[in-house]
């Protein structure tokens, strides 16, 4: 759940797209109107979501083979987000609200002509509940105790409560092709991940032309995708670029097209350049510091709000991000509807924090300069991900503020598979990681204290934010339940399981001649298959029969 070692949660959409400033390059290369060329970060090692690595890269790139049934919308700044029609047509409640009736579209089709269909519908909603497949996002569908098919474009959804999130629960993750992957044994999913590919039909915009596996995957126009004018383009070249660097040079060059995951100091290079533009838009990531509650440096809260108020954020991001985040508060972000507008960050304070250390009983006795208490020094491993640029060097930072004050943080690199088992099994000291949030704002897996061993990588328990988390969760409005999240808010501020470091911007950059290209917090190829070339004189190709 990390693409760049940012954890997803759900799918997202975002609060709205930032100015766009007009930058750029040019290629001596005659255009190809028909396609364009893409460059990010990203591992596909398969097209079976279930079994592959739950990063935003990979969704990004999966959702243009793949639909859900409804799309979730970008409005989720004065309340929960939206819902709109994708490969559902419509969709009711019976009275009671256990009941969730969704009626496909009939023009949805698989590329190799075959309706998508009820049956398919059912097999996903099996395939992503079992258990020996494990699919990450499993939780969400806990609710859901059946589906029922009506007729071959009908089903029905059956939940064990009436709950607020039913349609993001319906919603999360993309509906699986029946007929050509059944014959697999959902036990077998996982030892051959290769399979899928070739058993591939898929049923959005896209289907996959070529994959030159870690290299490059080139994505063909759907022609049985349910809106046939769509996509413009014939033909999306996406390249594997390994970090912001290589990515900013290949855009220079006018090898790319388009290219996500620029990095804050890799923008300056892109700025003044005719032809090209660059867009920074908010998005749903916040990046933070988690201290585990078991370890003796961490157990109380009084010394994690100490480590909080030595840690001058203001001053990581502005080194690290010139312009391009802001310090957090919460893991609700400012951006979303029941962030709680009067919860400030802890302020830099070393003499506040030297203070409060000292109350909670550290104490620098042997005079080496690192506190102790009850004989242990306050020393510990701070961990990130290998690759995570911005994070290695908060980490750096964060250990010259703790050192500051008597504590001695010890920063390491971990292989980002090996630090999120070590997280889940809680062993780790602290480590810098990151969530995008899941905007039916569901806390459970990470701070309910029934989770400890899965995304409660603290080990967090507070029996009030459990009641809290609980109370919210089954309020069919979950605007009524404003005041609990400001509640839950304000505790863990107060508690301090995780440190909130910032709220990031995503940048992304593109050839000014591009149009319709609109990359938000839900993915930065949300639109592609309305993108198209301004010169191509593009017009809708004929209806396939």
């Amino acid at each position: 759940m990390y693409d760049d070692s940012v954890l997803s949660l759900r799918r997202l959409a975002v609060a709205g797209l930032a100015a766009v400033v007009g930058w750029g390059c040019s290629s001596e290369t005659p255009r190809d109107t028909t396609q364009v060329r893409v460059g990010l970060r990203f591992d596909y090692p398969t097209p079976n979501e279930l079994i592959a690595p739950p990063t935003l890269a990979y969704a990004a790139i999966n959702n243009q083979l793949f639909l859900s049934l409804m799309e979730e919308q970008g409005d989720f700044r004065a309340g929960p987000p939206a819902w709109a029609a994708s490969l559902a047509e419509g969709w009711e409640f019976s009275d009671d609200r256990l009941q969730l009736t969704v009626r496909l579209s009939p023009d949805a089709k698989w590329s190799d002509g075959r309706p998508v269909t009820a049956e398919d519908v059912r097999f996903t909603w099996l395939a992503q509940t079992d258990a020996s497949i494990a699919w990450s996002y499993a939780q969400y569908k806990g609710a859901i105790v059946d589906v029922e098919v009506i007729d071959s474009h009908t089903a029905r959804f059956h939940f064990n409560a009436d709950l607020p999130t039913a349609l993001a629960d319906v919603s999360t993750g993309t509906i699986l092709p029946r007929h050509a992957w059944e014959p697999r044994p959902f036990g077998e999913w996982r030892s051959d991940p290769g399979w899928f590919f070739e058993h591939l039909v898929t049923n959005g915009p896209f289907r996959l032309e070529s994959r030159t596996a870690g290299r490059e995957l080139v994505l063909g126009r759907n022609p049985n995708h349910l809106e046939p004018e769509l996509p413009r383009l014939e033909r999306v070249i996406l390249r594997a670029v390994p970090d912001s660097t290589a990515l900013t040079n290949q855009l220079l060059a006018g090898e790319l097209d388009f290219a996500y995951g620029i990095t804050a100091a890799d923008a300056n290079r892109i700025d003044g350049r005719p032809g090209l533009r660059l867009t920074a838009y908010s998005n749903r990531q916040y990046t933070f510091v988690v201290w585990n509650t078991r370890k003796q440096w961490f157990e109380d809260a009084a010394t994690r709000r100490a480590l909080a108020l030595a840690i001058d954020r203001q001053a990581i991001v502005d080194t690290i991000w010139h312009g391009y985040a802001e310090v957090g508060s919460s893991p609700i972000i400012s951006g979303v509807w029941a962030h709680d507008p009067e919860l400030e960050p802890w302020p830099h304070d070393p003499a506040a924090a030297r203070t409060a250390l000292a109350e909670a009983g550290w104490i620098d006795n042997d005079g080496d300069g690192i506190l102790e208490r009850g004989g242990v020094p306050f020393r510990f491993e701070l961990a990130t991900y290998i690759g995570a640029s911005a994070r290695w060097d908060a980490v750096q930072m964060i250990q010259a503020d703790l050192s500051a004050v008597g504590v001695d943080a010890q920063p390491r690199r971990v292989d980002a598979n090996a630090l999120n088992s070590r997280l889940q099994e809680q062993d780790f000291d602290a480590a810098a990681s990151g969530f995008a949030i899941d905007t039916s704002l569901d806390f459970r897996p990470l701070f309910h204290s029934e989770e400890v061993g899965g995304l409660n990588w603290a080990a967090y328990a507070n029996p009030e934010l459990d009641r809290l988390i609980d109370s919210f969760a089954n309020r069919p409005d979950p605007l009524a339940g404003r005041d609990d999240l400001h509640r839950l808010q304000r505790i863990l501020h107060d508690d301090q399981p995780i440190l909130v470091l910032w709220e990031s911007m995503s940048l992304a950059a593109f050839d000014e001649e591009l149009e319709s290209v609109a990359p938000n917090a839900l993915s930065p190829l949300v639109n592609l298959k309305e993108w198209a070339w301004r010169e191509s004189g593009w017009r809708p190709p004929p209806s396939s029969s």
